[in-house]
């Protein structure tokens, strides 16, 4: 009998699995996010995630700082 495996790409990743996919290191990743030159996080359950589309949108764009990102966002929407 076969088992077929489907993988699902998050749809959020916590701050460690954020970093993993930008290849830095946890501590660099919270001092950007102190800095605001992250995406937005959101709370979930208590925990604190990224949207896996907005860090792939941020990486696009540029890697805009969190003003400039919330911008783009917003301009992207109107379209």
């Amino acid at each position: 009998m076969s088992v077929e495996v489907t993988q699902v790409e998050p749809l959020a990743v916590r701050p460690a699995q954020a970093a993993q996919m930008l290849s830095i290191s946890l501590r660099k990743f919270a001092e950007m996010k102190a800095s605001g030159l992250l995406p937005p996080s959101y709370k979930l359950g208590g925990c604190s995630v990224f949207l896996t589309s907005d860090l792939k949108l941020w990486a696009a764009w540029g890697f805009p700082n969190l003003d400039q990102f919330m911008a783009l966002q917003k301009e992207e929407v109107k379209k």
